[in-house]
């Protein structure tokens, strides 16, 4: 390559505009190109936050709290502890305490409208839709409503006795008291009930306000006793 070519490449072009427009890219444009860069990072950051914000806030709502279970004996030292799905409610004491209150929430009649419903809550937050004691329950209540009963006379329950024939069946002895609206007994009544249990940790919030222990009747049959 001669001189005289060498010359003419490396020289500006004859128009001055293009000439201007070639400086003005060498100097500038690196600036330029830096800066959309730039931009389009802090668009992108932007957005990622605006969508780690928004996740994080659901997730926020879906918030789970999981109690952590502690038993103690009667000189406060921990005997056992764990999740609710690790610790083993078969404790006789507690479990007879709860089929005594089912049985009184069952067969009670009041005049208080409020406090029989309440009743009839506690009775089904022990049963499952699918077991046969919940049907027995339900043809009782149609048959036996406490709330007309409850027009003419009141019924009251003493649990007498709560006796396991096995890790999943009870024995259960209970006098019925019947008075009238003015409070005269009218008659006493004595029944024997069987029931089979069975434990499941309850996950529904209203049903552990009701059932905290999941106690829950899988079948129940009684009798009136001479």
């Amino acid at each position: 390559m001669t001189d005289t070519t060498r010359l003419a490449s490396q020289s500006p072009p004859e128009n001055p505009y293009i000439a201007a427009r070639q400086e003005w890219s060498e100097r500038y444009g690196s600036y330029v190109r830096a800066a959309s860069a730039w931009r389009l990072v802090g668009i992108s950051s932007l957005t990622l936050a605006l969508v780690s914000t928004s996740y994080a806030l659901y997730q926020s709502t879906q918030v789970k709290l999981v109690p952590y279970i502690v038993e103690v004996d009667k000189l406060g030292s921990a005997v056992n502890a764990g999740f609710p799905a690790q610790i083993e409610y078969a404790d006789p004491r507690v479990v007879r305490a709860t089929l005594a209150g089912f049985i009184t929430n069952f067969r009670s009649v009041t005049p208080d409208t409020v406090v029989q419903k309440q009743y009839i809550d506690r009775v089904y937050a022990m049963l499952r839709t699918t077991d046969p004691s919940t049907e027995k329950v339900n043809a009782w209540f149609r048959s036996s409503s406490p709330f007309e009963k409850a027009k003419t006379s009141t019924v009251a329950i003493e649990v007498n006795n709560v006796v396991p024939l096995s890790t999943q069946s009870f024995q259960i002895d209970w006098t019925e008291y019947e008075r009238d609206r003015k409070g005269k007994e009218v008659a006493t009544r004595r029944f024997r009930g069987v029931a089979g249990v069975v434990l499941s940790p309850p996950q529904d919030e209203a049903v552990i306000r009701l059932n905290p222990i999941g106690l829950y009747i899988k079948d129940f049959d009684w009798t009136a006793q001479i």
